[in-house]
């Protein structure tokens, strides 16, 4: 669904940005409403991809409102809104799936229905920044892992033939028990959540100090029922280990008992994806629980009263020299602490001990 936008035009009458992002930064600077907690009560969406936010209103919002986002550790949007990272500002929506994939017929959810030739299932693009260097070492695993079907692809969205590889890859992810979800740009990806849209558990590959913060709803969603978390790629050492771990718990030999596991997250997956994921069939379900999770963080922000306030929090806000614009915003940040070009994921600084 995402590729779709590469087909469609500019809305007329609409300011072009950054024209409409200086407007709301002047409409806020008015807005009484704005005025009474510094904007922690406020939130604001955030969807676009590799593109900065308009000065103006980035003063406004950042380490204020509350900012919902796809990308949250897409490094545009972590170095222009740095300070809603370090103070726990942003929260997670869900990416929209394709129109092949969110439809009201359910995928096979049974192990029995799945095909054991492609039961560990991976598309995309193999060369990726940041995490998705190490994307390459699936091939090796491949090798070792019983009905694996890696391949990389390359999408083109300006060619309508994209819409026939999106058709084949839906039928497919359908078939097959266990998707892999490895980093790419961010921890986050659009092929977690059509994973759990086709029937297929997913086997997110990051790191869970950052995956924690990077799944969305997490006040509403118990992740460990729907998805399979390990090691992110560049982290592994020696492929024949991490392959033996992923059979034991996921293989198509694992035995009955992670074989019925394996069914029951594919339906409670299905299950969530429903109620919360789906753009195209239910965006009640999605808008309620954004709303409903926006909520929850102002609470603990201790901005306004709730079952989730934060008496602390709200004491603390009172002299807090940031929120009193005491203090000038730090901008800039990487994804990875002591990363380089040539240690895309700072090894070597954790080892020298120059970051933890």
């Amino acid at each position: 669904a995402p590729c779709l936008a590469a087909f469609v035009g500019e809305c007329e009458g609409v300011l072009k940005r950054p024209e409409w992002e200086k407007q709301l930064a002047i409409g806020l600077g008015a807005s009484e409403w704005w005025a009474r907690r510094g904007g922690v009560d406020h939130f604001f969406i955030s969807m676009k991809y590799a593109i900065d936010i308009e000065a103006s209103l980035m003063k406004f919002l950042d380490g204020k409102a509350v900012v919902l986002t796809i990308d949250r550790d897409y490094w545009l949007l972590m170095k222009f809104l740095r300070n809603s990272y370090e103070r726990g500002s942003v929260l997670i929506m869900p990416y929209v799936s394709s129109t092949f994939l969110d439809i009201d017929q359910d995928p096979p959810l049974r192990h029995q229905d799945k095909d054991p030739d492609s039961w560990y299932f991976f598309r995309g693009t193999m060369k990726r920044k940041h995490g998705g260097l190490a994307r390459p070492m699936m091939y090796e695993m491949a090798k070792e892992m019983k009905g694996a079907d890696f391949k990389g692809v390359v999408l083109n969205k300006k060619d309508h033939s994209i819409f026939g590889i999106l058709n084949s890859t839906s039928t497919l992810m359908r078939r097959s028990s266990v998707c892999l979800c490895p980093e790419g740009d961010s921890p986050t990806s659009l092929r977690v959540f059509e994973a759990l849209a086709s029937g297929c558990v997913p086997l997110i590959m990051v790191d869970r100090i950052h995956m924690a913060t990077n799944l969305p709803f997490p006040s509403q969603i118990n992740w460990d029922r729907i998805a399979l978390f390990t090691h992110p790629l560049g982290y592994i050492k020696n492929i024949t280990h991490m392959v033996r771990a992923i059979e034991s718990v996921a293989g198509r030999d694992a035995g009955q008992e992670q074989l019925d596991k394996l069914d029951a997250m594919r339906r409670e997956g299905r299950r969530v994806f429903n109620r919360y994921f789906s753009y195209l069939r239910n965006a009640e379900g999605v808008a309620e629980a954004m709303l409903f999770e926006a909520w929850v963080q102002i609470q603990r922000k201790g901005a306004v009263e709730g079952p989730y306030f934060n008496a602390k929090a709200a004491e603390k806000a009172k002299t807090d020299p940031f929120l009193l614009g005491k203090t000038n915003p730090r901008y800039g940040g990487k994804r990875y602490p002591g990363s380089t070009r040539k240690d895309p994921f700072g090894k070597k600084a954790k080892q020298n001990g120059i970051v933890t």
